[in-house]
């Protein structure tokens, strides 16, 4: 988890780009901001088949590498995103996100999982 201390001023509180990024957000996104009594979460508003792409790519780069490409479909209401070797024809495995944009966890590998299978 990433830290990032900021004040905030009379404009309010300003998120670097940099750091949106990371979440696979860019400029021109339309987001949904959830408030709750324990925080502020910051989703898109709707994603679609290359948002959820974008997004298993920048998790991707940042847990496993720039060594696998990605494949998303509908499933089950849910997006199933096949992670690919460009070294095999068969997926090394699958990140499942929820129609928010949310990985589900439980239910995709894991990096170390997808480091093994290289």
């Amino acid at each position: 988890m990433q830290i990032v201390h900021q004040v905030i001023d009379k404009e309010g509180l300003n998120i670097p780009l940099p750091i949106i990024e990371q979440y696979g957000l860019f400029p021109g996104v339309d987001v949904v901001l959830e408030l709750d009594t324990d925080g502020i979460r910051i989703r898109p508003a709707v994603i679609d088949r290359s948002g959820i792409e974008s997004m298993a790519l920048v998790y991707l780069l940042g847990n496993v590498g720039d060594g696998v490409q990605v494949k998303a479909e509908r499933r089950n209401g849910n997006w199933h995103v096949a992670v690919h070797s460009p070294l095999r024809e068969t997926p090394l495995g699958y990140l499942v996100y929820a129609q928010d944009g949310t990985l589900i966890e439980e239910e995709s590998i894991t990096p170390n999982e997808l480091l093994a299978t290289q």
